[in-house]
């Protein structure tokens, strides 16, 4: 081929349009490289930080002795091993704390991830401002870690106990290598179809990822959902109510100035056969609308114990503050609840009671629905507050029922 011949190709129609295509080609492989790369970083680096604060939230809420393993470094076997049981669960595969000066007090391996540093800043800047701080890292082949972990989120938290009291920060290690395969690999359709589609198409896949790495994201929240939220009313559920309760009674000094309310909607059974089982749907939606919005912040509980039971728990309740509370569920239920043309004005017995030092779980639910049982052998549509006097009632019934 001559030069002039060279000088000539360049015109060629069809020569223009291979080249146009290549670069085309080019630039949507590499600019859609880009934009998944950036996607999934910041999908793992937001699964990381959930489960990450999940499990130290799960830690600093239910350990007694956390104050003194942050602070101090001092843990028992015992302690360890509880805490190296909860791994799996959220994927952690090391944790590290640090004291209010950035101190490293506590680490839980030795030589997975080499030497750690006896003063972190990223630690020491966690624990003065409270705000988390995410990294990722890939595992070199040459370092390889058990368990086949590819990748690892490390995450810094600032120790917080349930008072809100700050005491230290913790860096905790999250292997997202499962999470990770599986969005790339899920989406890796779309590069091929980028990269050989038209122009007129190019942004259509790019929305179809977008779409699916939310469809994925509110899918794990809908699973959450399930697992703690009654489906019906949007409330917390009984399984959830049963785990705070357990909590709060299981920590030391934790165990008085609990308010709660045992919620029982008078007649339900009598709504449903008479306006069918929709209309009762929609009453107790609108029974679980009337707690939330009476209860004082979200510090607060409401949840659904049961078919047509509802149960309020109020911290640090004080009388003052739990007579309010309930005086504005009963002036709210007081008013008629219209629906598709039908009128209906709510009943509701409550049972009262906040717990005193000493009690358990099983003691104060017992006091609030014997106070519900008061509430409904007075008549229905009222407040009982327990007293011990209700007991002895409680037991008269019972014998006189089995009699």
């Amino acid at each position: 081929m001559d030069l002039k011949h060279l000088k000539r190709a360049p015109k060629n129609p069809l020569f223009l349009a291979t080249a146009g295509a290549a670069i085309l080609m080019t630039v949507v492989a590499l600019s859609l490289d880009v934009l998944i790369d950036w996607q999934v970083q910041i999908a793992i680096r937001k699964d990381a930080e959930v489960r990450a604060s999940n499990w130290a939230e799960n830690y600093l809420r239910t350990t007694p002795s956390v104050r003194r393993t942050v602070e101090k470094g001092i843990i028992t076997p015992a302690e360890l091993n509880r805490l190296e049981t909860s791994f799996a669960l959220a994927g952690v595969i090391r944790f590290q704390m640090f004291d209010k000066n950035g101190m490293l007090t506590l680490l839980s391996d030795s030589g997975v991830l080499g030497p750690a540093e006896f003063f972190n800043t990223k630690a020491l800047k966690v624990y003065e401002t409270g705000e988390p701080q995410i990294f990722v890292h890939d595992v070199e082949d040459e370092t390889p870690l058990p368990g086949n972990v590819e990748t690892y989120v490390a995450v810094y938290l600032p120790a917080t106990l349930p008072s809100g009291e700050r005491i230290g920060a913790l860096e905790v290690y999250v292997d997202v290598s499962e999470f990770e395969e599986a969005l790339e690999g899920g989406f890796n359709w779309i590069s091929g179809y980028l990269i050989f589609g038209t122009f007129a198409v190019l942004l259509l896949p790019a929305a179809a990822y977008v779409h699916r790495t939310r469809q994925v994201m509110r899918k794990d929240r809908q699973l959450l959902e399930l697992t703690r939220y009654d489906q019906l009313t949007g409330v917390l559920n009984r399984n959830s109510i049963s785990k705070f309760l357990d909590d709060h009674f299981n920590r030391v000094d934790s165990s008085e100035n609990l308010g709660i309310l045992f919620v029982d909607l008078d007649y339900f059974k009598q709504v449903n056969d008479h306006y069918g089982h929709a209309r009762g749907d929609h009453l107790l939606q609108h029974i679980a609308g009337i707690l939330k919005s009476s209860v004082r912040s979200r510090d607060d509980v409401v949840g659904r114990f049961g078919g047509d039971e509802f149960v309020v728990l109020v911290r640090d309740a004080t009388v003052e503050e739990f007579r309010k509370l309930y005086g504005r569920v009963m002036e709210a239920a007081q008013s008629p609840y219209d629906k598709d043309g039908q009128t209906y004005v709510p009943s509701l017995s409550i049972g009262a009671y906040i717990s005193s030092p000493g009690d358990t779980e099983k003691q104060a639910l017992h006091r609030a629905d014997i106070a519900v049982y008061a509430a409904k052998r007075r008549g229905r549509g009222q407040v009982v507050e327990y007293s011990k006097e209700m007991e002895g009632l409680f037991k008269q019934e019972s014998a006189k029922q089995s009699a």
